[in-house]
């Protein structure tokens, strides 16, 4: 009789520590805001012109692993932080620079 009280107080207490930790977890992402995310992105779009004098929709796009919608917001939020120029207004030969 007293192994299965053990056993089931081990149980609840098991449940209960387990539990609060695995929702502590979940709601600590939850609360981090998005931009940080898409700071980090648009850092490694801003790290291409290390490398490149001209950056173009798809290189952001192999970079980052994005759609090509996905890869324009990036590039056009940063165009209206001035941080970059485009040049061209559509099309393959569209490309950006640093400001």
């Amino acid at each position: 009789m007293h192994s299965f009280i053990y056993f089931i107080i081990g149980l609840l207490l098991g449940y209960i520590v387990g539990g609060g930790m695995v929702e502590e977890e979940n709601s600590s992402k939850q609360h981090q805001p998005k931009r940080k995310k898409t700071k980090t992105k648009e850092e490694k779009v801003l790290s291409l012109f290390d490398k490149k004098k001209k950056v173009s929709n798809n290189d952001v796009e192999k970079l980052l692993e994005v759609s090509d919608s996905t890869a324009t917001k990036y590039l056009q939020r940063l165009e209206d932080e001035g941080k970059i120029i485009q040049h061209g207004k559509t099309g393959k030969y569209t490309y950006y620079s640093l400001s």
